[in-house]
């Protein structure tokens, strides 16, 4: 009678404390995973990635079939304020097709504030859906 009393016992304890928190445990790992921000964007026509982002300054790459550029960001969060400058030896087609491309990547990669400029411009060519102000 004793022996099955510790055996009812056993069970209540495994089924009203261990499994509880291996189903807590578990949660906590999804939501963990889902709230860190993704470091590649793929596309069908280009790719962009990002590159060491955190106090010592990171990188944006964007790759296409053409071309590869980098996008020095500095010292930043994705919550910051970011200005993207692009490089002034490229054509006009090639600026048309370039910047809804860096839009749509750098949304999928949850930039919330950014700016695409010319390099030594001041006109902006995008800027995201929730207001831009200068770059932290």
């Amino acid at each position: 009678m004793a022996e099955y009393i510790r055996t009812d016992e056993s069970r209540q304890i495994l089924i009203f404390i261990a499994v509880p928190l291996l189903l807590l445990f578990i949660g906590g790992i999804v939501l963990w995973v889902r709230r860190t921000p993704p470091s590649v964007a793929k596309f069908p026509t280009f790719s962009m990635r990002v590159e060491r982002l955190g106090r010592d300054g990171g990188y944006l790459i964007y790759t296409d079939n053409d071309r590869r550029l980098e996008f020095y960001v500095g010292r930043a969060k994705r919550t910051q304020a970011q200005c993207l400058e692009l490089p002034d030896k490229l054509s006009d087609p090639i600026i048309k097709e370039l910047v809804p491309n860096l839009v749509t990547g750098l949304a999928k990669l949850r930039f919330q504030k950014y700016k695409i400029l010319m390099e030594g411009e001041t006109t902006i060519l995008a800027a995201s859906p929730h207001g831009s102000s200068t770059p932290d």
